[in-house]
């Protein structure tokens, strides 16, 4: 076992040697656990835009590579066992996982009951539907630059692009208006694919009482005409009659209630049942999936 400081003045960081744990001590003795699993054999992390001019610096082992990614709060990160390059990403790089060339380098996720996965905020034109299925190039997204006084607060984790690699468990839908989460749905995720893990059949709960014995006319991540993402709905009547529980409305379509000074919208039922969306609903500042792994 390995101590190493952190950049608390307070904290010792215990690494445990297989790394499968690794755990934060505080001052007052309380344990803090969070520990970084290893990516399937094969897979290394790789850029989906020019890669920074960032330098890595290296590090004496695996073990002291770790626990720079973990005082620095690091998502993931990468290790060279031959030239020692510790390869710290930062949140705001967009990463996408591959198949290695290099042997040598081992790559991490930080791994914890929930993993955040995606999440983007209102208001910055970002297109949410094609960051997070990896379609066109991250310039293409708007996800980078503020629109005004919306910025984007985009994450992106690159296991996204071997879901179907991962043991998923469960995926959580949460949506949040003032860091408070206003929406929590929960689907399975075993046997999925990123795309379709969001539909009535995967859903296990909700915050809304009819959703799951209502019948839908949509209920998909892709939603209508490329404009309704995350669309759930009940039916369409001409618009004024429209009713649904959730959409994230990536631009106007033809709706009154679409209507918004900034895109993404992202709105739903306020109550326990759905909405006719001409008669009200909440509006969230942000959106995040997470995904919960089956435990060995």
């Amino acid at each position: 076992m390995c101590q190493f400081p952190s950049t608390g003045p307070t904290v010792t960081i215990l690494l445990l040697v297989n790394l499968a744990t690794i755990l934060t001590v505080t001052s007052d003795q309380k344990f803090n656990e969070a520990h970084y699993e290893r990516l399937p054999p094969g897979y290394s992390y790789d850029y989906l835009q020019a890669s920074p001019t960032e330098q890595f610096s290296t590090s004496r082992s695996l073990l002291e590579c770790s626990g720079l990614a973990l005082s620095s709060k690091s998502e993931f990160f990468s290790y060279n066992k031959d030239s020692h390059v510790c390869k710290n990403y930062s949140p705001k790089n967009i990463m996408t996982v591959v198949r290695g060339n290099d042997s040598n380098e081992i790559s991490y996720y930080r791994s914890s009951e929930w993993i955040k996965t995606y999440a983007i905020s209102m208001g910055a034109n970002s297109l949410i539907y094609n960051s997070i299925l990896n379609i066109g190039s991250p310039s293409t997204w708007n996800v980078d630059k503020c629109n005004g006084i919306h910025c984007p607060n985009f994450f992106r984790h690159p296991i996204l692009d071997i879901w179907k690699s991962l043991p998923i468990y469960q995926v959580k839908l949460v949506l949040y208006k003032k860091e408070t989460a206003v929406v929590t749905m929960v689907f399975n995720g075993r046997n999925t694919t990123l795309e379709n893990w969001f539909s009535a059949k995967n859903l296990k709960s909700s915050p809304w009482d009819d959703l799951a014995t209502s019948s839908h006319n949509y209920f998909s991540m892709a939603g209508v005409v490329k404009i309704r993402r995350f669309y759930v709905s009940a039916f369409h009547n001409a618009c004024p009659g429209d009713a649904g529980w959730l959409s994230i409305n990536e631009k106007f379509h033809v709706c009154g209630w679409e209507r918004s000074s900034y895109f993404p919208a992202i709105i739903y039922s306020n109550t326990k049942s759905k909405t006719i969306w001409y008669n009200g609903y909440g509006t969230a500042d942000s959106m995040a999936i997470f995904i919960r792994m089956k435990s060995n």
